[in-house]
C-alpha cells in the first residue's frame, strides 16, 4: 500500500506525517517518531521508511511524523523532553485516520525514544516501546554527573 501524506496541528504549529495502512482491521499500530535534529529520509534515517512499509506489509498500519521545527513539520523545535504535545497529537490523528485501532507501540531513535519514555506512562493507548539507540542525556543530569 502506499503511503498517504496527513498534516495535522500541534499547538498552532502544522506538522507532517506519513501514513502506511495496513489491511484488515487491525488493532494495534506503530507511531514512528524521527528524532532530533535535522534528519532526512536518506541514508541511515532511510530504515525508518522501510521499517513503516515492512510493519503494514505484516498488518501493522504506521503512522510516522516529524516533531515540531523538524523535518516537513513547522513550528519552533523543542527538545525531547518537551515533546509530549506533539506526540498527543501524532496519537490522536493516528487513531482518527484508523478507526479500529485500541492500542499504539512507540518507535523512536536516539532523542525520540528518550521522548517516548517520557511520554508513554501518561498515556493508557500505548503498550510498548522500541527504542533503537536511546539518547539519555540532559542538561541537568550531565551538570550533576560532572565533578
Amino acid at each position: 500500500m502506499n503511503a498517504i501524506p496527513l498534516r495535522f496541528a500541534c499547538a498552532g504549529a502544522p506538522l507532517i506525517g506519513m501514513l502506511h495502512p495496513a489491511d484488515g482491521r487491525p488493532e494495534l499500530g506503530v507511531l514512528i517518531m524521527v528524532a532530533g535534529g535535522p534528519q532526512y529520509r536518506i541514508g541511515g534515517h532511510r530504515q525508518l521508511t522501510l521499517w513503516s512499509r515492512k510493519l503494514s506489509a505484516e498488518g501493522y498500519p504506521v503512522f510516522r511524523f516529524d516533531f515540531r521545527g523538524m523535518g516537513d513539520s513547522y513550528g519552533e523545535y523543542r527538545d525531547f523532553d518537551a515533546a509530549e504535545d506533539d506526540i498527543r497529537a501524532a496519537l490522536d490523528r493516528f487513531f482518527a485516520e484508523v478507526p479500529t485501532l485500541k492500542n499504539v507501540v512507540l518507535w523512536g531513535e536516539c532523542n525520540a525514544c528518550s521522548a517516548a519514555a517520557f511520554f508513554a506512562h501518561k498515556e493508557p493507548r500505548i503498550k510498548g516501546i522500541v527504542m533503537l539507540n536511546p539518547w539519555v542525556r540532559t542538561e541537568d543530569g550531565h551538570a550533576e554527573t560532572v565533578i
